[in-house]
């Protein structure tokens, strides 16, 4: 690993370094890049004013926009863009995307990094940035995953846009200053997560650390925890309103926010939240529907069912056979905390939606991503009901639904990232749907390689109260690309020296991060909003 430059020796290359507008119609050849492409052309590369303000101020940059070219004649082409500051660090950062992707996501802002959006952006702290749309651009009117039906725009989008990206990015870095990033990083948050790992599994000789948040890092995985959800909620009756909602939560609350010692909105305690808590308690006279202040036997059922495993007669990517469920309890499905400001987008990331599941479905149901994954690219049939699929026999697809899953990264033999010095941040929210998921993952690794080995190059945070995307119990701000970067620059171990500060709950408090199994524990005095008042503790 090289380490960062100054201005000097900046000056000193200038040479051998491209000016911003010479980079404009640069084209790079396919050899170029480790994966099969028809190379790649440069559109645009203009010299961008420093712009933002506060923490997301940055400098003056290139922005450099292109296309990597398919084999395929009929493959829709990889957009990517780099920005390439003019004063560079040495250094290169590659952000990941988020759900179906089809977007560029913005590098002059920190939007698709939850946990990291009022931090210093890397673009400030003078990283060469870039990403990609991850190889396929959406059409007005088209189904969601759609593109999925191309087998090279599906390949791309499962991974191979990430590696085809990188190298190109990499030129377009050796090009501009005359020579390459020494040290690499990767951050993502959901699919963005999933692409982290899937560049430390595949490529780990190309990258020195790696973030990886939220991890949905099998998309057939996700798609099928989402429909068992999804049908648990669609049974007549099982849907609960937003006021259902905030009586389940409520009464959750009273359970177990006291378990970790503070009663502070957030449940820290969750393993033993999860014994405690009996949902049987907000069952009405007789399980019949009275209003919303119970609820009924049906929807008490559904909980539990979205709660609990369901087995599968095939295996998936993912090394599973069972859908894993939710921590449905513990999350606010958007009637927790009725003026929560976010409540929209909470309610829209959610398992209930702000309408309850049919078919077709529409974007404001939790079924729509899960229905565009299964319907159009395993199945491939526009009128085929996911609704009314068999989940535990795949109702035909098994075979189908098992190739798609192992389109995307499942390798827990990290060896080669260990081997590469590389080190991984692995973290997730307590009460998000992939907090399971990512959980299991991590034990995977742990069952492969070992605990001490793992423990020698991963850190695992589970963070309480925290969701997917916006959260009203605790959603946490805290610097990623400065843990990871610490870590691997300077040796500075991040265990469970990290703090986070929430965002939305209580604006402004601290939460030490605690890697699992490890949670935040009052310690009985000092200020409840403040990280110094709580230890790590597994019990």
């Amino acid at each position: 690993m090289l380490t960062a430059v100054g201005a000097g020796a900046y000056e000193a290359e200038a040479s051998a370094a491209e000016s911003c507008s010479g980079l404009n119609g640069m084209t790079i050849a396919a050899g170029a890049i480790a994966l099969p492409t028809g190379g790649a052309t440069i559109s645009s590369a203009v010299a961008a004013n420093a712009g933002g303000a506060g923490n997301q101020a940055y400098g003056a940059h290139c922005l450099v926009s292109g296309d990597i070219k398919p084999v395929d004649p009929v493959a829709p082409n990889i957009k990517f863009q780099v920005a390439l500051p003019e004063e560079w660090n040495g250094k290169a950062v590659m952000l990941g995307g988020a759900g179906l992707n089809g977007f560029v996501p913005p590098l002059t802002n920190a939007s698709n990094l939850w946990g990291a959006q009022k931090m210093p952006l890397p673009l400030s702290r003078g990283y060469a940035v870039f990403s990609s749309d991850s190889g396929h651009q959406p059409e007005e009117g088209e189904p969601p995953a759609a593109f999925g039906a191309n087998h090279e725009a599906l390949k791309n989008y499962a991974g191979d846009a990430l590696k085809k990206t990188r190298d190109v990015a990499v030129s377009l870095i050796t090009s501009r200053y005359g020579r390459g990033p020494g040290t690499s990083y990767f951050i993502g948050y959901s699919k963005g997560g999933g692409e982290a790992l899937a560049v430390a599994q595949r490529w780990p000789a190309d990258w020195d650390g790696v973030v990886a948040g939220a991890a949905g890092w099998n998309v057939t995985g996700v798609a099928l925890n989402m429909l068992h959800a999804a049908q648990a909620v669609a049974e007549p009756g099982a849907w609960l309103n937003e006021a259902e909602r905030h009586t389940l939560y409520t009464r959750v609350m009273k359970v177990c926010d006291p378990l970790d010692g503070a009663k502070d909105g957030v449940i820290s305690n969750v393993r033993s939240c999860e014994v405690r808590f009996d949902p049987a308690v907000l069952r009405c006279p007789k399980g019949q529907d009275r209003g919303d202040t119970c609820l009924s036997g049906v929807q008490l059922a559904a909980l539990k069912r979205m709660n609990e495993p369901k087995p599968l007669s095939y295996v998936i990517g993912t090394g599973e056979t069972s859908v894993l469920g939710y921590p449905v309890y513990i999350a606010d499905h958007g009637g927790g905390v009725p003026d929560f400001p976010q409540k929209a987008l909470l309610t829209q990331v959610g398992v209930y939606g702000s309408a309850a599941p049919a078919f077709p479905p529409t974007p404001q149901m939790p079924l729509a991503l899960a229905d565009g994954v299964i319907r159009h690219m395993i199945v491939g049939d526009p009128n085929f009901n996911t609704l009314a699929m068999d989940m535990t026999s795949g109702s035909g697809m098994a075979s189908r639904i098992a190739a798609h899953s192992a389109l995307f990264s499942n390798v827990t033999d990290l060896s080669g990232f260990l081997n590469r010095k590389g080190k991984l941040l692995l973290w997730t929210g307590s009460a998000e749907p992939a907090a399971r998921t990512t959980e299991h993952y991590y034990a995977r690794i742990q069952a492969t390689m070992g605990p001490s080995r793992v423990d020698s190059f991963v850190r695992y945070y589970e963070i309480p109260g925290a969701q997917h995307g916006p959260s009203s119990s605790f959603q946490p701000e805290w610097d990623q690309l400065a843990a990871i970067e610490n870590w691997v620059e300077k040796g500075i171990d991040p265990a469970n020296n990290l703090v986070a500060t929430d965002d939305s709950g209580v604006p402004g408090r601290t939460r030490p991060l605690c890697m699992f199994p490890g949670w935040p524990k009052y310690e009985g005095s000092g200020d409840v909003d403040s990280a110094a008042s709580f230890t790590c503790a597994t019990r």
